[in-house]
C-alpha cells in the first residue's frame, strides 16, 4: 500500500489491527489501518490525532 499523501511505501504489518496508527517514513504522516467486515481487506485513512486542550 502507498501513502495517500507522498506515495512512498506505506507498510502495514500483517498482524495490524483496526484502529492501529501507522505512519509514513517519508512524510511523516499518520493513518489510521481500517478493516473492512465483509472482505477483511486492510486499507487506511488519515488519522484523527487529539490535540492537547491545555486548559483552555
Amino acid at each position: 500500500m502507498n501513502c495517500p499523501e507522498c506515495d512512498a511505501a506505506l507498510p502495514i504489518p500483517p498482524d495490524a489491527i483496526q484502529g492501529e496508527v501507522v505512519s509514513c517514513k517519508d512524510c511523516g504522516a499518520s493513518y489510521e489501518v481500517v478493516k473492512d467486515k465483509e472482505s477483511g481487506a486492510l486499507s487506511v485513512r488519515p488519522a484523527e490525532l487529539e490535540e492537547e486542550d491545555w486548559g483552555e
